[in-house]
């Protein structure tokens, strides 16, 4: 079966095309174009109109047996934004539990420590502080992954 770069290389050579000039017409870097016609990388939605635009071809005609490919690539993409929203969230719900614990834990009484009802150990505060940590840097690397993955395509 031919594959979906097959498509746009065989297509850019029947114009005449440069992977350079293609790339100037479709508006990504010619690097990007080398990439989809290796089948690194799909291009996406928006792309995939702007190549049959500009190669004169019809979506159908250009996608083909590949769109499947290109709606897994969309829900794939789909799923990890929700991903990213949900670790997001998780990230902002640990970071308020761990200032509460942290105004909690590390703020000094005055009187007896027997009046402080909430005896957290500091310990805990700490793990509580590297799990929010670990949680705002898979978020912060996973929509720079995102966002590279856009700008590829």
């Amino acid at each position: 079966m031919e594959q979906f770069g097959d498509r746009i290389y065989k297509a850019r050579k029947a114009k005449g095309f440069s992977q350079g000039y293609l790339a100037d017409l479709v508006g990504v870097s010619r690097q990007t174009i080398s990439q989809w016609e290796n089948d690194k990388f799909q291009p996406n939605s928006d792309n995939i109109d702007m190549l049959c635009q500009v190669l004169d071809l019809s979506r159908e005609e250009f996608v083909g047996a590949n769109s499947d490919t290109v709606n897994n690539s969309r829900k794939r993409q789909k799923v990890f934004t929700i991903l990213i929203a949900v670790i997001s969230a998780a990230a902002v719900i640990m970071t308020i539990v761990t200032v509460l614990m942290g105004m909690i834990c590390l703020t000094t009484n005055t009187g007896d420590m027997m009046d402080n009802s909430y005896s957290i150990p500091q310990y805990v505060f700490y793990v509580v502080l590297v799990v929010t940590a670990i949680l705002i840097l898979i978020d912060v690397g996973m929509i720079i992954l995102k966002i590279k993955d856009k700008t590829r395509s």
